[in-house]
């Protein structure tokens, strides 16, 4: 039988002034220390930089696929700020990486991201814009960073 030691980093924050009550913050940051936060945090900078192409560029294109890209990469950069947020800011943000949603939330990320990226790229031709193409090949490295983020869950630091 294995043991296994988590060390869990939290700080904590009171801040009082004059007659107002005491606030008290704890921040919880070996999640945004870890490979997986600092993947997930990566996620959502492509996310970010997938939705801003997309929606520039979107209305210059009018493809179907550029539109879903752009609201696969919204989604997906949201609920990814929302994992941060609560790994953050929660003492229990350490055990959302080792649930089925995280992995699921990671391998669909992989197949959507993919399919966008692809399909953005399906449709360039010699009158592209370079931020047309450019959505489209930050739609496959956001791709690529879910499935090295399925590894990482999957295999563990083994890997």
């Amino acid at each position: 039988m294995s043991s296994s030691t988590t060390t869990v980093r939290q700080t904590t924050t009171v801040t009082t002034s004059g007659s107002s009550p005491v606030v008290a913050l704890s921040v919880n940051t070996a999640f945004l220390t870890s490979i997986g936060g600092i993947l997930t945090l990566l996620e959502l900078i492509l996310g970010i930089i997938v939705f801003s192409l997309c929606y520039h560029y979107s209305s210059y294109t009018g493809y179907s696929s550029s539109i879903f890209l752009l609201l696969i990469s919204f989604t997906y950069w949201l609920i990814s700020l929302y994992i941060l947020l609560s790994a953050f800011l929660s003492m229990s943000g350490t055990v959302l990486p080792s649930t089925f949603f995280y992995f699921l939330f990671h391998v669909f990320g992989l197949i959507l991201y993919a399919a966008g990226g692809i399909s953005v790229l399906a449709h360039v031709d010699r009158f592209s814009s370079s931020g047309y193409i450019a959505s489209g090949a930050m739609g496959l490295i956001a791709a690529i960073c879910h499935v090295v983020h399925v590894a990482f869950i999957y295999k563990g630091p083994k890997l």
